[in-house]
């Protein structure tokens, strides 16, 4: 990162798992406080492509 300019930042809760599921999450509320996020952020769980939502800002 010492050589990148602009780093790439990515908030955990946006990372999913293969498949496009949720994964895991250590935060406390676990999975549902990943999923309260990424509702609050627009991201409709369950839709055809997961992953293009997840990583759409």
């Amino acid at each position: 990162m010492a050589n990148n300019p602009i780093p790439l930042i990515i908030p955990c809760h946006r990372v999913l798992a293969a498949g496009g599921k949720l994964g895991g999450f250590s935060a406390p509320g676990g999975l549902d406080a990943k999923m309260r996020m990424l509702e609050l952020e627009g991201v409709r769980l369950g839709a055809a492509d997961p992953a293009q939502q997840a990583f759409a800002f």
